[in-house]
C-alpha cells in the first residue's frame, strides 16, 4: 500500500504537469465580456446571403470560436480555432477532429473595445465553401448568470 505522502506527491507532480496544459487550451483572442455581435455568413453565388446579417449581444469568453457564430452549429461539432505559430498574430487556423468536416482559416483584428473577424471554410468531401465575416463591439462586463 503507497504511503500517504507519497501519493500526494504524485497528485501534486500530476497536477503540475496537467493543469498549465489545460489552461494553454483555450488561447484568447480578445478580452472576456459582453459584446454587440454582428455577422454575415456568404457563400458564393449565393447574393441573397450577402444582403442578410445577424446581431445579437452575447457574453463571449475571449476564445477565437466565440467570435464565430457559425462554429456552434452541429455540423462543425469538434472543430476549434488554433493559433498559427509562425504567422503573425490574429491568424488562427481551424482543427477538426477529421479533415474530412472541415478545413478553413481565421484573420481577428483587435482593438480596445471592437473586434472583427473572418473566417472561411471549406466542408471536407464537398465543394462548400463559405466566409463569415464577424464585428464585436464590447458593452461591459458579463453580468451574473450568462
Amino acid at each position: 500500500m503507497p504511503r500517504p505522502t507519497t501519493t500526494r506527491a504524485a497528485l501534486l507532480l500530476v497536477l503540475v504537469t496537467v493543469l498549465p496544459t489545460a489552461v494553454a487550451a483555450a488561447p484568447t483572442a480578445f478580452p472576456p465580456g459582453q459584446y454587440e455581435l454582428t455577422w454575415q455568413t456568404v457563400m458564393p453565388h449565393l447574393d441573397e446571403m450577402r444582403q442578410q446579417s445577424s446581431t445579437a449581444t452575447r457574453c463571449l469568453d475571449g476564445t477565437p470560436d466565440a467570435l464565430f457564430p457559425v462554429l456552434a452549429q452541429p455540423a462543425l461539432r469538434g472543430c476549434a480555432l488554433q493559433p498559427v505559430a509562425e504567422a503573425p498574430a490574429g491568424r488562427w487556423r481551424l482543427a477538426c477532429q477529421s479533415e474530412r468536416v472541415a478545413t478553413g482559416s481565421a484573420r481577428i483584428e483587435s482593438r480596445a473595445t471592437q473586434m472583427r473577424g473572418d473566417l472561411a471554410i471549406k466542408m471536407g468531401g464537398k465543394n462548400m465553401t463559405f466566409t463569415q465575416h464577424t464585428e464585436a463591439v464590447r458593452r461591459g462586463n458579463c453580468s451574473a448568470g450568462r
